[in-house]
């Protein structure tokens, strides 16, 4: 089952503006018109990729995180905990509106637009999953 990810409308501002910046200075000032070139190639290699692999697939046996040019896994057997997160400092998520995966070796974070559907899955696979702190989800 396929969980698309959630891009929050902050992420957007941030790509919009530094393309906008970008191109405003390259129309009205071509003398550096190399290095914003490369400023605007580089924020859209980084930030596109992760606004189109942005999605979380749950397996027979697995948690899979595609983020970006990034990749994780985890067991589902092996998840303990389950909490909701607004942490600015995590990874891996273009929200502040995220779940903080526990497993028993390694952690995750993520972002998904339908968190119930995804925490109600997770559980009927692993029922010893504890659930703390997310809203909409008992």
């Amino acid at each position: 089952m396929k969980f698309k990810g959630k891009v929050a409308a902050w992420f957007w501002l941030i790509i919009i503006a530094v393309n906008a910046v970008c191109i405003y200075e390259l129309l009205f000032d071509p003398d550096n018109v190399p290095i914003l070139l490369f400023s605007l190639a580089l924020c859209d290699i980084i930030f596109i990729p992760i606004v189109v692999r942005n999605y979380v697939v749950i397996e027979e046996e697995n948690l899979k995180l595609f983020f970006g040019f990034g990749k994780d896994s985890m067991r589902i057997a092996d998840i303990v905990e389950i909490k909701g997160s607004y942490c600015p400092i995590s990874s891996s998520a273009a929200s502040l509106d995220r779940l903080f995966i526990m497993g028993k070796r390694q952690e995750m974070v993520i972002s998904v637009k339908d968190k119930t559907a995804l925490v109600a899955e997770l559980k009927m696979k692993n029922p010893a999953i504890r659930v703390c702190s997310v809203p909409g989800v008992q």
